[in-house]
């Protein structure tokens, strides 16, 4: 999730950089090899400050888009840490991010992601 994170939103390139650096910093602390950065910490730190506000109207499309391809990248991932991205994407970045204004928002952007999210997370981003 960080690479994706890193890729699609500059913005949280500081985040991730801090993210990384602290981890870094506790292996050599510990004398320990560092350990990958935790998908929650992408989710929630770098990703999940950059979308709370998704549904606003004023919102830059933009941002909009990358979250959108953000979403079908984590949708289509396959890696061995499969089901810990998904259930991140689920529990975390979505989490909160299924009001009708939200739905709104992505219809106008990608109405296509609507139907692929529903289908991995039923329930979410439903017709209103």
């Amino acid at each position: 999730m960080g690479d994706l994170a890193w890729q699609h939103f500059p913005e949280a390139r500081e985040e991730i950089k801090d993210l990384v650096c602290a981890e870094l910093r506790r292996a050599i602390d510990a004398d320990r090899m560092p350990q990958p950065v935790d998908q929650f910490e992408y989710a929630t730190h770098a990703v999940g400050p950059l979308v709370r506000d998704l549904g606003l109207v004023d919102l830059d499309r933009d941002l909009v888009r990358r979250f959108c391809l953000f979403c079908r990248d984590l949708l289509g991932y396959s890696g061995p840490d499969g089901f810990e991205v998904s259930y991140m994407l689920g529990m975390y970045v979505l989490y909160g991010l299924d009001g009708p204004a939200v739905v709104r928002v992505i219809r106008q952007v990608d109405p296509g992601l609507i139907e692929l999210v529903g289908a991995r997370f039923p329930g979410r981003w439903a017709e209103e």
